[in-house]
């Protein structure tokens, strides 16, 4: 069946079966993360960027071509989520830019959406790389302007853009050397492509189910107002996470965490299991969770906290000041470390979890103060905080820390008395100073570096790059600071987190001042999930 024109409610329902066959297929781009660290969640980025997407679309009142492209350009924008979100929010940007003005599409439409969408994505990235989403979407739209000519069919012309789209993604290891090393093609692009492959199917009439198996997470601030006193908060941390591919029932993991809190729902299937308790040992649920599977989504907050946070917000609105601040992270230790610096809004978020668009900017309108300073402290966070800073009407700036210790660091460095520019100038480049090692595990067989890494062994980072790999936390940190210390380092800072006991963290001071002779050293309770350590070097 010749095809030569899409219009408006055939565009709808290519937008949604995209949406569909990403959300089928998410787990598979998932496990194309570079590193075997517990924090693979580009298709799960890319799948909550595009439904907030299509949760725009779904309110429109008008469905007109024009109207379906802007709608999916803001709700993405807003619900953008990690590198890959934001990326694929510019896609639909430029989409609807070269969509202006349409009222049907034909090949030569299409080969204008696809060039501006690439167009405005390359923009927007600073230093754009190549072997990425961005190549797939560049090389995928240079064929479209080449040859859309010689196409009056859209079905095949999208048939053969799709097969220079996997084209391009079965070459990407040849262009980025950490993809060919992990034996993986670029996440990106391959959420990309099951997005083209979802919208043909739906030009076709081929209507793709969505697998619905995640349920929706339990916002604690609707839980608080179960409670009229903080002495009523009997298990103090909600909990939530997901368990991916579980080796067991949720009936199973359930009977191993029902005398452990109260408020408890633990759901799911062969491929996920969702569970949410209020608990006073969050570390414990997590540690008995991941003997179950790879956990994602992973989110505590401390229900008490935030209770006495409403009392007061309530009592009294936020006076006006100078400098405001915004940090991103994830632990009750580091939350603490960082609103002793003074910060406003400390967003849960990092790992497996990163916060969106909408997130960040909402922290920063929330905050009444002349100059609003984001700490992203997570190098998949630091694009989505600059796409708030360029959608507030408000002076944010972003200080491109890639990790808690650099963004510690960077607020140290604040003065009050300065004015915003120098500020910024000597937090960002306080963030140099500092060496990030962090301690986690496999959650695959890999070969990296020329060594040979088993799922669930240890595996120790410098500032991203694996150096090591064990079977004991405490082994591998060591081996991972005499790495990190030179002749120039003056304090090593150990944050453990909520599956390290504390007698075991504070035994760690002595075996560092011995390979650290010359340093200072601090053991801080970091309290963040999946990584066993966070070590910073100055």
């Amino acid at each position: 069946m010749n095809i030569k024109y899409i219009d408006n409610i055939t565009f709808k329902k290519m937008l949604l079966g995209a949406a569909a066959n990403l959300e089928n297929n998410k787990a598979i781009v998932d496990s194309l993360n570079v590193f075997p660290v517990p924090d693979g969640d580009t298709g799960t980025n890319m799948n909550l960027t595009v439904q907030s997407a299509m949760k725009e679309i779904s309110s429109l009142s008008e469905s007109t071509i024009v109207h379906i492209a802007e709608a999916a350009a803001n709700g993405s924008l807003m619900g953008a989520r990690g590198n890959s979100g934001v990326i694929l929010s510019q896609l639909f940007r430029g989409m609807s830019k070269g969509l202006a003005g349409a009222v049907k599409i034909d090949c030569k439409v299409i080969a204008e959406a696809f060039k501006s969408a690439s167009d405005t994505a390359y923009k927007a990235v600073m230093r754009p790389v190549e072997g990425t989403i961005l190549t797939v979407a560049r090389e995928t739209a240079e064929k479209a302007m080449e040859v859309y000519a010689d196409y009056d069919d859209a079905d095949a012309f999208l048939e053969m853009l799709i097969e220079q789209a996997k084209d391009t993604l079965r070459r990407t290891p040849e262009m980025l050397k950490v993809l060919k090393q992990a034996d993986v093609v670029d996440a990106g692009g391959k959420g990309l492509v099951f997005l083209l492959e979802g919208a043909l199917s739906a030009l076709r009439g081929v209507e793709i189910k969505q697998e619905k198996s995640e349920m929706q997470i339990v916002e604690t601030a609707v839980e608080l107002e179960e409670f009229t006193s903080e002495d009523e908060i009997i298990f103090a941390y909600c909990t939530e996470f997901f368990i991916k591919n579980p080796k067991g029932t949720s009936d199973d993991f359930l009977s191993k965490i029902y005398d452990k809190g109260d408020s408890i729902v633990c759901v799911g299937n062969e491929n996920l299991i969702k569970t949410h308790i209020h608990t006073n040992n969050p570390g414990q649920i997590l540690a008995i969770a991941v003997k179950y599977g790879e956990l994602s989504k992973i989110k505590i907050d401390n229900m008490k906290e935030q209770f006495r946070e409403r009392v007061k917000n309530s009592k009294k609105s936020q006076e006006k000041k100078k400098y405001g601040f915004v940090s991103i992270g994830m632990g009750e230790g580091i939350k603490k470390v960082f609103t002793d610096l003074n910060v406003d809004v400390f967003l849960s978020g990092g790992q497996t979890m990163n916060p969106s668009t909408e997130d960040i900017l909402e922290a920063a309108e929330n905050i009444n103060a002349d100059h609003i300073i984001i700490f992203p402290n997570n190098g998949n966070i630091i694009l989505a905080a600059t796409q708030a800073k360029e959608i507030s009407k408000k002076d944010i700036h972003v200080i491109p820390s890639k990790s808690i210790p650099q963004g510690i660091t960077a607020l140290l460095a604040f003065k009050e008395e300065n004015d915003v520019e120098e500020n910024v100038k000597a937090m960002t480049e306080a963030v140099k100073e500092v060496k990030t090692g962090q301690v986690t595990y496999a959650v695959r067989d890999t070969v990296f570096n020329d060594m040979e890494i088993k799922i669930d062994e240890i595996i120790a980072l410098s500032d991203g790059d694996i150096v090591s790999h064990g079977n004991s936390p405490e082994d591998e940190a060591i081996e991972l600071i005499k790495e990190m210390v030179d002749e120039d380092s003056f304090l090593v800072t150990l944050f453990y987190g909520d599956s390290v006991d504390k007698k075991t963290a504070e035994g760690m001071k002595e075996r560092i001042e011995e390979i650290a002779e010359e340093c200072d050293v601090e053991i801080i309770y970091g309290g963040q999930p999946l990584y066993y350590y966070i070590i910073s070097v100055e």
